[in-house]
């Protein structure tokens, strides 16, 4: 018993050290567009090539967005980040489907980059056809 406890320890320390409730954010934010014109309604979302909790925003009339870590923390965490924008939302439904209107490699198969450093930052995205 004292050794599967022991195990059980040295699996969950290095995942609960690793785990902060509240990493160090970059404020980001940014103007989508597409075929030059705003993309108003719009998902943006960074997630880290690291794997770290992802950050998303939602594009308004004008195009612009927030990045949003948390529901009460802005932001998104210093580094590389694949970059999804979607204009339809969640997982596709069969019985109600919604027409994505970007194409796949702004968003399931995303060529999108981005690297964030600390403090504030503007992150633009000009997408075509």
């Amino acid at each position: 018993m004292q050794r599967f406890l022991v195990s059980l320890l040295i699996l969950f320390v290095p995942f609960f050290y690793g785990c902060s409730d509240s990493p160090a954010t970059a404020l980001v934010e940014g103007t989508v567009s597409f075929d030059g014109k705003p993309l108003a309604g719009a998902t943006v979302m960074f997630q880290p090539v690291d794997g770290f909790r992802l950050s998303a925003g939602e594009t308004d009339a004008s195009g612009k967005y927030t990045l949003r870590f948390t529901p009460t923390k802005m932001g998104a965490v210093p580094g590389e980040h694949k970059v999804v924008i979607q204009t339809a939302p969640g997982e596709p439904d069969p019985e109600n489907p919604v027409k994505e209107l970007l194409p796949t490699k702004y968003n399931s198969a995303t060529e999108l980059n981005a690297t964030l450093k600390n403090g504030r930052q503007t992150v633009d995205f000009d997408l075509k056809p």
